[in-house]
């Protein structure tokens, strides 16, 4: 147990610092959205990307809602495609600790997420969205 937290500490941290250098980030793949249904704001739309680190892909569509951060769209999004989210709440903010049956640290890879390609300096619950936003969460072998 106290392996986990001082990993997720660490990886969050890594996270943090590894923004402040340059790296190359992949651009991410076309995003075919879902329409969820659901009645969209004046404010625009945000999509969302799920990437299970084997192949599966799950997209969808949500209206932007006045601060809206990306463990919002998150929620939303694994409550459309039912999924279950498994998160844990640490000082930096949210982490996310599973989508559906994928559990960080199999194969060693853990949940990352990017906005519009990049990798934000906050936790996902602190990531205020904007209209247009490309978020993906993708389950990867960390680079940190």
């Amino acid at each position: 147990m106290k392996k986990s937290f001082y990993l997720v500490i660490i990886l969050g941290a890594a996270v943090i610092v590894g923004g402040y250098l340059a790296f190359p980030s992949a651009p991410l793949p076309s995003i075919t959205t879902v329409d969820s249904g659901s009645p969209r704001s004046a404010n625009g739309e945000v999509t969302l990307a799920i990437s299970d680190g084997k192949g599966a892909t799950n997209n969808t569509i949500a209206g932007l809602e006045e601060g809206m951060t990306a463990f919002d769209l998150l929620k939303k999004g694994t409550e459309e495609l039912g999924l279950s989210l498994e998160t844990k709440v640490y000082d930096i903010g949210v982490l996310i600790d599973a989508i559906g049956s994928t559990k960080n640290g199999q194969d060693n890879k853990y949940w990352m997420y990017y906005v519009n390609g990049e990798t934000p300096m906050v936790a996902a619950d602190k990531m205020i969205l904007k209209a247009g936003d490309q978020v993906e969460f993708k389950f990867e072998t960390s680079t940190f």
